[in-house]
């Protein structure tokens, strides 16, 4: 691996950006998706929208009426076979077709109908059931408008199958209240619409029976509707016009920048190893890191110029579209987009293009030619995709919580500017601007550390072979994990937990928590990590990392867990008022809490602190650890198993207050070499949280020397009080100093180092014996 010391220079940076600008621009395919597909895709689909709205109309349904000679002549519910043109606009789009239901058996009318409706006879059918009358039941029913009325009853037949409602017209006959059974599928959407229009028409019908019956005994009709109800939009034209482009724009704007990102990228990269000018390049005398910001600034450029040609001919053609089709004048929020949201997506678009480029060449970087590369586009989407889908969902706003996630908060910040929430785009703009350029330079240096890796970039192409593989993994095992070793132990042990989870049920007993808790712990976290440690290294001490620390890591491990523990809680308290739980995730929980609060502490300790420590350790700063951390990925390994760590609470706020300890953790396990200090601050932590959780049985404590340390808050709950919270926060931060003054174990682990040296000098005997 080569790395730069120096810093890179702007000329040469320039130079290899015109140099990849000019070799995209005259690739005509790059021309064509980049900016000239835009300008035709939009055009092309509105001038269809254009003609399909010609051939648009209101499809006509048929509907069979059972026992039409059952109904009553005033008011008319149907008129020489069409309905009544009071009861519809269009009658003549609903064809009606009568059945008696003498023709039938009486048990057997509800099958026949459904089979009606199921082989496309009839689009819906409504049932009158003989002797129906409402006249005779005026006395003693009352109608859903406060007169006597017939009642609807819907029976769904989807799939054909026969519904609760299911029984013959002689049931039907004892009612008290006469009941007219309107049946249609849901299976079918033509079935369904037939649904939804008769049963309007069925309640316009009653609503006219009971104001003609209130009419004749002497009652005036206006009782029914004493009062009206006028609703009035006050927003705006713009602001209307803001409102619904706020959603889809943005969506458009990042999609396209992430497409227009990523094939720029596997030419720039794969299609340069293809080509083989790519090994001419990193000969130059140009920095690895000026190569990577060339090229960079080159695919972030297309993708910049994709999702503006994109946006912009969208913008065109609505225009046009909708003036068209008269959609801005009947309706304002339709009309086209305010000029002001575009000036706020360009803003938001230089970030967000620099982060999905990043992204696109490291992720280029991995594939061996072009084809490959485009392999990996659809995983990439699949990952960032949701961020962008988020601020789609209903009741999304901007706030502190949602301006933590990437892409997510610069999201909701624009459409938050583009409706001219300008207050509230303000306060939340700093802590969106830090998270989108803190995962930019992530990406940016994951993208440098690839183009550092040439055993990343010029990976072999041979094909894939099971055999080979197998042979290859048991042959050539080595002291420690391989990276992709690592990550594919944490996605065992995340998809084990998640399946794991759905199948679990609710304990009721301590048993049943115990079982919940170890199984778990043992069979899905630690298993995999042991098991792969045995099977795919040559040494389960090595890969796991168990070796002594330097002489007061131990000790220092535990007072940090002592002195950062308050700082801990105090996250969380934090993290439960940005993301508040859900009242049903807190009745999920109580039950736990009481089972946990009837055993003895010693007991709760050893299994909620004291197993779970040893378990996750050992696969998150043992075996995956140690694979991420070959080749000077300490940070890697750091950041990625404290992701991992987090993903694997399944409570939401849990996780996000996991994935900081994990980082601690990490770094500690990064200086130290081994996975013991680690185990120590973890079981300390844990062990800490349910004694202090324990004190809510015993206030008389808070009374007590304890009063220095915990206080008992408005809710009932324990916290710590701020004094201590500042001095042991100041502790701690001595214990990471301490910390920090160790030796750098990946940067020279002499143990890792003598096991690596030994394995090599064995094959290489091997390979000697098998020459002689």
């Amino acid at each position: 691996m080569q790395q730069d010391s120096q810093t890179p220079r702007f000329s040469t940076i320039r130079l290899i950006y015109l140099r990849e600008m000019r070799d995209q621009l005259r690739d005509r395919r790059t021309i064509f998706t980049i900016a000239i597909l835009p300008m035709l895709v939009y055009p092309l689909v509105g001038m269809l929208m254009l003609q399909m709205a010609q051939f648009t109309q209101q499809q006509p349904i048929s509907i069979c009426i059972v026992g039409s000679e059952n109904l009553p002549g005033d008011p008319a519910l149907v008129i020489d076979e069409e309905l009544n043109p009071a009861l519809l606009k269009q009658p003549e789009t609903v064809r009606i077709e009568s059945r008696n239901p003498a023709d039938m058996a009486p048990d057997q009318i509800d099958a026949t109908c459904q089979t009606w409706i199921r082989d496309g006879l009839f689009d819906a059918v409504v049932i009158i059931p003989s002797g129906f009358d409402p006249a005779a039941n005026a006395a003693t029913t009352q109608g859903d408008d406060g007169a006597p009325a017939p009642e609807t009853k819907d029976a769904v037949a989807s799939n054909g199958e026969a519904t609760d409602e299911e029984h013959s017209i002689n049931d039907r006959e004892s009612s008290d209240v006469p009941e007219i059974e309107l049946l249609y599928s849901v299976a079918s959407d033509q079935s369904r619409v037939a649904g939804d229009r008769m049963q309007m028409v069925l309640d316009r019908w009653r609503s006219l029976w009971v104001k003609e019956r209130l009419i004749r005994e002497g009652v005036d009709a206006n009782a029914l509707r004493p009062f009206e109800i006028e609703s009035r939009d006050i927003a705006p034209e713009s602001t209307r016009r803001a409102a619904f482009w706020s959603k889809l724009l943005p969506f458009v704007m990042l999609v396209w920048a992430m497409t227009g990102a990523f094939y720029p990228a596997i030419d720039l990269v794969a299609g340069e190893k293809e080509r083989g000018t790519l090994e001419t390049l990193l000969c130059s005398p140009a920095l690895r890191s000026e190569i990577v910001w060339g090229k960079l600034a080159a695919v972030t450029t297309f993708s910049i110029m994709t999702s503006l040609l994109n946006v912009v001919s969208m913008q065109l053609t609505a225009t046009f579209a909708f003036h068209q089709l008269g959609l801005s004048q009947g309706n304002a929020a339709m009309g086209s987009p305010p000029i002001g949201a575009m000036l706020w997506l360009l803003l938001a678009l230089f970030p967000l293009s620099a982060l999905f480029s990043s992204l696109a060449l490291a992720v280029a970087a991995m594939a061996r030619s072009s084809k490959e590369g485009q392999y990996y586009l659809m995983p990439l989407m699949m990952v960032t995709l949701p961020l962008v889908l988020v601020p789609l969902l209903p009741g999304t706003t901007l706030s502190l919580g949602t301006s933590l996630i990437p892409v997510t908060g610069m999201f909701l910040l624009v459409r938050a500017l583009v409706e001219g929430q300008y207050s509230d785009a303000l306060l939340h703009l700093p802590v969106v601007a830090m998270v989108t350029f803190g995962c930019l330079s992530l990406a940016v240096r994951w993208a440098q550390r690839q183009f550092e890796n040439e055993d990343v970039l010029f990976r072999d192409g041979e094909q894939w072979d099971l055999g080979m593989w197998m042979r290859h993994l048991w042959r050539d095992r080595q002291p420690v994990a391989t990276v992709g070793q690592a990550l594919m132990c944490g996605v065992i042990v995340l998809m084990g937990l998640f399946f794991g989870r759905l199948m679990a049920s609710q304990p009721h007993t301590w048993n049943d928590l115990a079982i919940a808790v170890l199984l778990p712990q043992i069979g899905m976290i630690l298993a995999p990590a042991l098991l792969m440690s045995i099977v795919l290294t040559t040494s389960i001490r090595t890969s796991l990392r168990i070796r002594f620390p330097q002489r007061g890591a131990m000790a220092a491990a535990l007072l940090l867990g002592f002195t950062l523990h308050p700082t801990y809680s105090q996250l969380g308290y934090w993290i439960g008022e940005i993301y508040p739980m859900s009242e049903a995730a807190k009745e999920a929980i109580a039950p736990l809490m009481e089972l946990l609060n009837a055993q003895p502490l010693w007991a709760v300790i050893f299994m909620m602190a004291f197993v779970p420590a040893i378990c996750e350790e050992f696969t998150f700063r043992g075996f995956i650890f140690g694979g991420l951390a070959r080749n000077r990925g300490g940070l890697r390994a750091v950041l990625v198993t404290a992701v991992m760590f987090g993903f694997s609470h399944a409570i939401f706020q849990q996780s996000l207050a996991a994935t900081v300890m994990g980082c601690v953790l990490g770094w500690i396990a990064l200086r130290t070499g081994s996975v013991l200090p680690g185990i120590v601050l973890h079981v300390t932590n844990n062990a800490l949280s349910l004694s202090v959780a324990r004190t809510t049985l015993h206030p008389e404590l808070f009374d007590s020397w304890l009063g220095f340390f915990l206080r008992q808050g408005a809710d009932g709950n324990p916290s710590y009080q701020p004094i201590w919270i500042v001095i042991s926060a100041s502790l701690a931060v001595a214990c990471l100093i301490y910390f920090s003054l160790f030796h750098d174990q990946y940067a020279d682990d002499d143990e890792i180092q003598k096991s690596e040296r030994e394995w090599i000098k064995s094959q290489e005997s091997q390979a000697a014996q098998a020459a002689s």
